[in-house]
């Protein structure tokens, strides 16, 4: 079952929020009446969706998704609000927000919005989560080659050589080249201070 958060300064919007939000078998862990408390509540359950009004007391919700979604505190964030101006769906937009209804939110509309703003989510983070994994290969590879020199000129060795020594004690010592790397770029970084 899919965990929910409401946000909305009107108890009696979160109310009939939470009992469609039921209908449609999604779990509501909370409820909270201000962007800050949203960000709180968010920082203790990790909700999938939080369902959140734009105009509020405190933070707005923009602001609370901002750092909902930057400090990666629920799956997504979508946005209710009465307006449908251009500037708040720039700002949700760069927000970062996968889903927007204006209200008065009719509930053949929630399902459709929170699973199309579940799957938006997935895909943002699958491609954020790829990007950093290709980011943290090219400075593994940048640390490698930086090592691969160190030995070559310390062992007056070729690079090609330096590099075949490198894996071999990778795999005799069963640690990532990269670890290995670090620790020879360490050394090399404490003999200079000494000197």
């Amino acid at each position: 079952m899919r965990r929910v958060i409401v946000v909305d300064d009107e108890p009696i919007t979160r109310m009939d929020l939470g009992e469609m939000l039921r209908e449609l078998e999604f779990e509501v862990v909370g409820e909270a009446g201000d962007g800050f408390d949203a960000v709180e509540l968010c920082r203790r359950l990790h909700p999938d969706v939080v369902l959140m009004d734009v105009k509020m007391p405190v933070f707005d919700g923009i602001t609370a998704a901002e750092t909902i979604l930057r400090q990666d505190l629920a799956g997504c964030v979508v946005l209710l609000t009465a307006f449908g101006d251009r500037e708040i769906i720039d700002r949700a937009n760069a927000a970062g927000v996968t889903g927007y209804i204006v209200k008065p939110v009719e509930e053949r509309l929630l399902l459709p919005t929170i699973e199309v703003a579940l799957a938006q989510s997935r895909r943002l983070r699958q491609s954020r989560e790829e990007t950093q994994r290709a980011v943290d290969r090219l400075n593994d590879s940048k640390l490698i080659h930086r090592a691969q020199a160190v030995l070559a000129r310390d062992q007056k060795i070729s690079e090609s050589r330096a590099y075949e020594t490198l894996r071999r004690m990778s795999m005799d010592k069963r640690v990532p080249m990269a670890s290995l790397a670090r620790s020879i770029l360490e050394q090399e970084e404490s003999r200079k201070e000494s000197l």
